[in-house]
């Protein structure tokens, strides 16, 4: 938009484009040019799989890590380069669990548990930021038998000094970059080579090119593919190519090892493949069937108020009055994966419309009757959110 406004040529560059701009190119809408090899003519790196399923069923697990990730890591420290570990949860355990009732500690703002952050000793929210001490026994039951259940980049951190104990190792996470020059810190450190493992989320994934890197390991490539959205295929594809592409950046081809538990999950084949056209063509088909982006837009309509009743009958309310103008191509209302956050239920209605002039009509009458629905003397108090193409 930015570029139209000001009559400015625009360039997108990237590995792993979104469907929809790769849609375009394939539209004629915009002008596509293509690399065919990576810079310096070094071949992509090699990737495996690794089934954590069988790893597990015959007891080669070694925590959360692979006999074949600790060997590949041990080879790698050994020679003197670096390793990338990815693991797309923070904090130390997910979740602190009951194992005589199987209770969890939840926020008292937010329908979540809470995570065991190790460093600070804490069970904390991550979306409201509320936190409690660790409860020496069950708040429900009484009992003593809590264990700490599932793992987040902290463990990772702490776990790994186990088996390298001379090797220096980092995280890099939203906890450990909230203050201003962190960031900054952590890679500078890693590019000169003061770090030999760095730790990281979604932060160590995109963007950084380091000579000495030659192995990255992906500990749990499940939890990207399960979430539930539509684009959860698109963003692991990106994800899981855009991690591997920071193996062997410039000296020798790199060794990517990725762990799941769905070995021949087809985007991981198409990850090994570096097929992205062969990822797009599939999901492609599927936005085609199901309407969704690029063939049709959505506005996302989201209610929240303080009580779970007045929140339903708003939105049986608000749905209905739009109903008449979308029929099918409106979904819900539901509640979302997280259905209360800082104490406010969520409802979400998701308005699908088509493009041009359609779509001009449906959201100015989407927006009209938003504005009746609001003038309801029982609804005054609810809030509603409106957010066109969601991402």
């Amino acid at each position: 938009m930015l570029g139209q406004i000001h009559k400015a040529p625009v360039l997108l560059g990237s590995a792993t484009p979104s469907i929809e701009s790769y849609f375009n190119t394939q539209q004629g809408k915009y002008k596509y040019v293509e690399l065919k090899e990576r810079y310096g003519g070094l071949k992509m790196p090699e990737i495996k799989i690794i089934d954590i399923k069988e790893e597990s069923r015959y007891k080669r697990m070694k925590s959360h890590f692979s006999p074949q990730l600790i060997d590949a890591m041990g080879m790698a420290l050994k020679a003197g380069e670096q390793v990338i570990l990815f693991q797309n949860r923070r904090g130390f355990s997910l979740r602190l669990e009951c194992e005589t009732c199987h209770t969890t500690p939840q926020c008292v703002n937010c329908d979540v548990t809470l995570i065991y952050h190790k460093q600070i000793n804490l069970l904390k929210c991550h979306y409201c930021g509320y936190s409690i001490q660790v409860p020496p026994r069950c708040p429900e039951c009484g009992s003593p038998a809590l264990k700490m259940k599932g793992f987040g980049t902290e463990k990772v951190e702490e776990e790994l000094s186990l088996f390298f104990p001379d090797a220096i190792i980092s995280r890099m996470d939203l906890d450990t970059t909230r203050t201003k020059y962190a960031y900054q810190k952590i890679i500078g450190e890693f590019e000169s080579g003061k770090i030999d493992i760095l730790v990281g989320t979604q932060m160590v994934t995109k963007g950084l090119d380091f000579d000495n890197v030659s192995l990255v390991g992906v500990l749990n490539a499940d939890g990207l593919l399960s979430y539930p959205d539509f684009r959860a295929f698109e963003r692991s594809y990106q994800l899981l190519a855009q991690v591997s592409g920071r193996a062997g950046r410039k000296n020798r081809q790199g060794l990517v090892l990725i762990q799941g538990y769905n070995p021949k999950h087809p985007i991981l084949q198409w990850v090994i493949e570096d097929n992205y056209p062969e990822m797009y063509k599939q999901q492609i088909q599927d936005r085609y069937t199901y309407k969704y982006p690029p063939f049709y837009r959505l506005i996302e309509v989201s209610l929240r108020h303080k009580d779970a009743e007045v929140l339903n009958r708003a939105a049986n309310v608000l749905a209905g009055m739009l109903k008449p103008f979308f029929g099918k191509m409106m979904l819900g209302p539901e509640y979302p994966m997280v259905m209360r956050v800082r104490n406010l239920y969520i409802k979400n209605l998701i308005l699908k419309t088509g493009k041009r002039n359609e779509a001009a009509q449906l959201k100015f009458e989407t927006a009209r009757q938003i504005e009746k629905f609001l003038e309801l003397p029982d609804f005054k108090s609810v809030r509603v959110q409106l957010d066109v193409d969601p991402m």
